[in-house]
């Protein structure tokens, strides 16, 4: 597994079901990191899964932009739930290559604290309009999709 604290997954309140460390954790740790366990591949491989398989990858998946491959797990991660800047406690600070990927503790995290990143740092939209992910994510996740429009609305508005 990527994940390289202590975490439960249980019900939350911000949506859902959420991830929450069981440990406090440093501001500057590596909470999660890309493993060869992780799911990888491009336009091919992901129109190739079953629709049903095609909205969890969308729903909790991401496009890591330097290799242009989109990456997808069930090691919970899926369960880490949005908060706009600056109530984001973890995050992606920098693009890497693929295998050095990673999201860090954005600030101390106290054991007991749900985990949530601004997804804003690797949102589909960052993407044109007529690149192919953002069609699967219009036809296969639109919830999410439509999700992820609202999250740049309301930076734009801010």
């Amino acid at each position: 597994m990527g994940w390289n604290v202590d975490v439960e997954f249980k019900p939350s309140g911000t949506h859902g079901m959420g991830a929450f460390a069981r440990q406090d954790v440093a501001a500057g740790t590596k909470v999660w990191t890309f493993d060869s366990g992780m799911k990888v591949g491009g336009r091919q491989e992901l129109v190739a899964l079953s629709r049903e398989e095609l909205h969890f990858a969308l729903h909790g998946g991401y496009l890591h932009h330097p290799s242009g491959r989109f990456v997808w797990y069930d090691d919970g991660m899926q369960y880490v739930n949005h908060a706009d800047f600056p109530h984001a406690n973890i995050g992606i600070t920098e693009w890497t290559a693929l295998t050095d990927d990673n999201c860090t503790a954005l600030r101390d995290i106290a054991a007991g604290e749900e985990l949530l990143e601004d997804y804003q740092f690797w949102s589909v939209l960052t993407l044109g309009r007529d690149h192919w992910l953002t069609k699967l994510y219009q036809d296969f996740c639109p919830g999410h999709y439509d999700f992820l429009i609202e999250i740049q609305k309301r930076r734009e508005a801010a």
